[in-house]
């Protein structure tokens, strides 16, 4: 798959009426993250942020699933304590690869909101 600098929140496919709702939603919580700084140059760094948590968890529900989807063994425990490690773990990967850039979201999200190409 292949993400374009083009790309734009209206492409995302939602069902017919949920799609209003889901943007505006969406933009509504970076909204509501970025008025907190006060500043414009805080608003711009928060909106960053935010979007870099989106990729962050974006990516952890990613990871989450291919776990999911993958072969299980019998091997070693599969107790609660090992998912909780598991979902602690892929939390923290994700955080640090949306850090370091990552698959490229945060920059397509934070270049949509504020309205920079």
């Amino acid at each position: 798959m292949e993400i374009r600098p083009d790309f734009s929140l209206d492409k995302l496919n939602l069902s017919g009426s949920n799609k209003k709702k889901v943007k505006n939603d969406f933009k509504n919580i970076l909204n509501q993250e970025v008025e907190k700084g006060q500043k414009s140059s805080s608003k711009d760094e928060d909106l960053k942020k935010v979007s870099q948590e989106f990729e962050s968890i974006f990516l952890s529900m990613m990871f989450k699933q291919m776990r999911d989807a993958g072969f299980k063994s019998d091997l070693l425990d599969s107790g609660l304590s090992r998912e909780v490690f598991e979902d602690m773990y892929y939390d923290k990967v994700a955080e640090e690869a949306s850090k370091q850039g990552g698959l490229g979201i945060a920059e397509l999200v934070y270049q949509q909101l504020s309205n920079k190409t």
